[in-house]
């Protein structure tokens, strides 16, 4: 049983059901317990408490029902580049991963990007300044909630030449390791795409329900 300062124990605070009557630091310390026990159980949380799922990796790998409707848009099997990875996981022709550091290389063609989510702004700067190539087309998955930031706000939504969509319902990625396990369901995800055809993307994928969402684009 894990016992708490003030004697408070988690199976007290169940049975008293008279949370109303414990300070506030003491239902705070409750909760942190209960957090606690529902890690080492794998119940709720960003990543249900899996050892394996920790909100600070950087190498989670894209399934197949995210990209391949991206390859599907472009007509295509498989991508010029990947150009953010661990490991080959996409199908592409050229992958960069952190020995090549995508950052430093040209992007053209095709590209594909799941960067890792803590450091999207560097690598959607990066898109921006490589997509002034008209054969330049790069897929972004980034994440969901991140729509009032800065780099949204001013690569993505109010640029003419990019489009998005959220994603329905919360998506898993790929765990290196545990290829052969199903992704578990947990984050938010939209897809950015940076092309000078934006507006003919945005029509086909809307056209065709491609991601059964709606894609938008600047009116600008």
């Amino acid at each position: 049983m894990m016992t708490l300062p003030h004697q408070i124990t988690v199976i007290e605070a169940i049975n008293k059901i008279e949370a109303q009557k414990m300070s506030d630091k003491e239902l705070l310390l409750y909760e942190q317990a209960i957090k606690e026990i529902k890690k080492k159980r794998g119940i709720g949380g960003r990543y249900g408490g899996d050892e394996h799922y920790k909100s600070g990796r950087d190498d989670y790998m894209t399934p197949p029902d995210i990209y391949n409707p991206l390859l599907e848009l472009f007509n295509k099997d498989k991508f010029d580049i990947d150009v953010c990875c661990t490991k080959e996981n996409i199908p592409a022709n050229i992958h960069y991963t952190k020995n090549e550091n995508g950052l430093l290389q040209k992007w053209s063609g095709l590209c594909f990007c799941n960067p890792p989510w803590n450091q999207t702004p560097k690598w959607i700067n990066k898109g921006f300044k490589e997509s002034g190539n008209s054969d330049t087309h790069i897929c972004f998955i980034i994440p969901a909630n991140r729509f009032e930031t800065s780099y949204m706000q001013n690569y993505i939504i109010n640029n003419p030449n990019a489009l998005w969509l959220i994603l329905p319902q919360k998506r898993g990625f790929i765990i290196p390791g545990a290829e052969d396990k199903k992704p578990i369901l947990s984050v938010g995800a939209a897809i950015a795409i940076m092309s000078a055809d934006a507006k003919v993307l945005q029509k086909e994928i809307n056209d065709k329900n491609l991601f059964k969402a709606s894609a938008f684009i600047s009116s600008e």
